[in-house]
């Protein structure tokens, strides 16, 4: 009963099959005096006889089918096999122990009901296994069976744990990528709002403070900074307020028909009072002129590249924008001559907040390439660029003529 509570104890403190077994296959020989003592799993119609502890090598690690085996019939039947001479029992298949020792032996299901496991017991001599021995032996195989049940639930859980655990730091690591990312937007915000917001108080304390003749004048060009700087802050905040849209999933497109000389050209007028002096948007439409398609998006597209197109080029250098209408879709290309984006930058381009190594001091919130590209995604189009520094940069994007 000692070795029986020591190993009731012991088998309480396992989290592995492995212990279990190693545990009985121990105790189990310790508890009848036997020679030997075997570990057998059920695997499907096999047994496997997974550990050991004996006088002698027995069967570990071989698998026997269910019918032909004494460990098998053990959990067939669901009750002890008690043999006391293995040569005159027609249960056992005598050629599998001629090698080895065994010469009585004892076999318990480990659980009654549909068992799952049996525990052997086996002696160098003939040895008829006593009520005492096949009692005590069935214990060991009844508290196995708690355990292992135990240790399957436990195996369970924990692999819920870590699942869990895994979506929780996916989570997390989800949201903290967010709040980062919406932190550095806050930070870029008001980075971007500064300058801005700088020189329109700037011109408004100027504009306060004049005096004389020729102060006309100057309140004229200070109003038109003004002007200038409350239009770069709508723009900064557009981006700002799309982006945020776009990574929350809320865009959504409306088609129309668009007469596509018409729409371009009118974005070419809006834009002409920010671009630079002398610059000059050269317009060509090749093909059909109406096709169907989401006009606000289709406008957000071309108002960020022709603005990017200024905004890295110098004064009279003129920017192309090409669009060519075929049966099936648009290809648009904006080409500029400016100051092209530097090869080591070119793999981000449209991520969010990108801005070149070579934009030092040219206003701009990093955010209008990546407003395209996810704009022209909603398109279900493509866009592609070339760039080289020094010498300019076009974009060149495809999309469906219309979409239902």
């Amino acid at each position: 009963m000692k070795i029986l509570v020591a190993a009731v104890q012991e088998m309480s403190l396992s989290r592995s099959l492995e212990s279990v077994m190693r545990i009985v296959r121990t105790a189990a020989r310790r508890l009848t005096g036997a020679d030997g003592a075997t570990f057998v799993l059920r695997d499907g119609d096999k047994c496997y006889y997974a550990d050991e502890d004996a006088i002698a090598p027995l069967w570990k690690g071989q698998r026997f089918p269910m019918n032909i085996c004494i460990s098998g019939w053990a959990m067939l039947n669901r009750k002890p096999a008690v043999i006391g001479d293995i040569y005159a029992d027609s249960r056992i298949p005598i050629d599998a122990y001629r090698p080895t020792f065994v010469k009585s032996l004892l076999m318990v299901p480990v659980r009654s009901i549909d068992p799952i496991a049996a525990i052997g017991n086996y002696w160098a001599h003939r040895h008829l296994p006593s009520n005492e021995e096949i009692s005590l032996l069935q214990s060991l195989a009844d508290i196995t069976a708690v355990n292992m049940e135990n240790i399957q639930v436990y195996i369970e859980l924990e692999q819920r744990v870590k699942e869990r655990t895994q979506e929780l730091i996916e989570s997390l690591g989800r949201e903290k990528q967010i709040n980062l990312a919406k932190t550095r937007m806050m930070s870029m915000a008001s980075h971007e709002f500064k300058t801005p917001l700088s020189a329109i108080l700037s011109s408004a304390y100027l504009l306060e403070h004049y005096q004389g003749e020729d102060c006309e004048e100057k309140k004229k060009k200070q109003l038109g900074k003004i002007r200038s700087c409350v239009e770069n802050l709508n723009t900064i905040l557009n981006d700002f307020l799309l982006i945020d849209k776009l990574g929350q999933g809320r865009a959504e497109m409306q088609c129309e028909k668009l007469d596509l000389r018409n729409f371009t050209e009118d974005i070419i007028e809006e834009l002409s009072g920010i671009c630079r002096i002398g610059q000059k948007v050269r317009f060509t439409l090749e093909g059909d002129n109406e096709i169907v398609q989401d006009g606000k998006v289709l406008r957000h597209i071309l108002l960020n590249l022709i603005s990017n197109a200024s905004k890295y080029s110098g004064e009279h250098q003129p920017i192309d924008l090409d669009v060519r209408v075929s049966d099936t879709a648009v290809m648009i290309a904006v080409r500029d001559y400016g100051i092209g984006i530097p090869y080591e930058d070119q793999e981000g381009i449209f991520g969010n907040f990108f801005r070149a190594s070579n934009t030092a001091g040219i206003q701009g919130t990093g955010l209008g390439l990546s407003i395209v590209k996810s704009y022209t995604e909603l398109l279900k189009g493509n866009i592609s660029f070339e760039s080289i520094p020094g010498e300019g940069t076009c974009f060149r994007l495809i999309f469906n003529r219309a979409t239902a």
